[in-house]
């Protein structure tokens, strides 16, 4: 009945200011497969800090997350998502919302969603089926606690239409280590209020632990994983 843990540092690194945050995470793997992941994130030019704990089963489906927001050194809003196979809901509450309770019918499960940590958006390209032909496909069967590219705001529950195209696998040396890695890009035209810039994801195969993230435009900062500890594949 053990399990099975990795964990690892993140640093934010913007192309103008240097260090702009970190993430300290942990993931353990129960013998049926699924795992949770904390993480503690921290956005050091935004004053953000964010706690989080998801949940997915052996098909890297969401099965519960807890979400925990401080912003300007006040605690903003907390939320608890559970997802069901024919529903998903959420309690919160927020500063300035107050007390907030979502469900969402559904017909089939919810295939992936996204409380903000570096470390677990690569766990949406889990979703992505490698014995398809096409290079681009879309996932129109996401939720999102936020629309804010940092995940501050609610916590709520959004829906997201987006793509992943895959890049290719190859060899990546970060300050943690070298790794194998599949590469990946965000396809995010026009799926969100703000436009988003190019985001492209480096993790580890089957594992899906982040090794590095870039994001270009106005946010202009790389994702680079520093420290890595445990069992999770290299």
């Amino acid at each position: 009945m053990s399990r099975r843990h990795y964990s690892g540092l993140i640093q934010a690194i913007g192309d103008n200011v240097g260090l702009r945050g970190t993430e300290r995470f942990s993931v353990s793997v129960a013998p049926d497969g699924s795992r949770t992941l904390h993480a503690t994130c921290e956005i050091f030019d935004r004053q953000v800090s964010k706690d989080i704990v998801y949940s997915v089963d052996a098909s890297w489906r969401p099965i519960d997350s807890y979400v925990r927001l401080i912003k300007n050194g006040s605690l903003l809003g907390t939320g608890w998502y559970r997802f069901a196979e024919n529903y998903v809901e959420l309690e919160s509450w927020n500063r300035e919302l107050g007390r907030v309770s979502q469900r969402i019918e559904r017909s089939k499960a919810l295939r992936t969603f996204g409380p903000h940590p570096l470390s677990c958006d690569v766990w949406h390209l889990a979703a992505f089926d490698h014995s398809r032909s096409e290079r681009v496909q879309r996932m129109n069967d996401t939720m999102l606690s936020s629309l804010e590219h940092d995940g501050c705001s609610g916590p709520l529950l959004h829906p997201l239409d987006f793509g992943i195209e895959y890049i290719g696998r190859e060899q990546l040396e970060v300050r943690a280590g070298r790794f194998e890695v599949d590469r990946y890009q965000f396809r995010l035209e026009g799926a969100l209020p703000q436009e988003h810039p190019l985001e492209e994801l480096w993790c580890i195969p089957e594992e899906f632990v982040i090794v590095k993230i870039r994001v270009g435009g106005y946010l202009a900062t790389t994702y680079e994983l520093v420290e890595y500890h445990g069992e999770g594949r290299r």
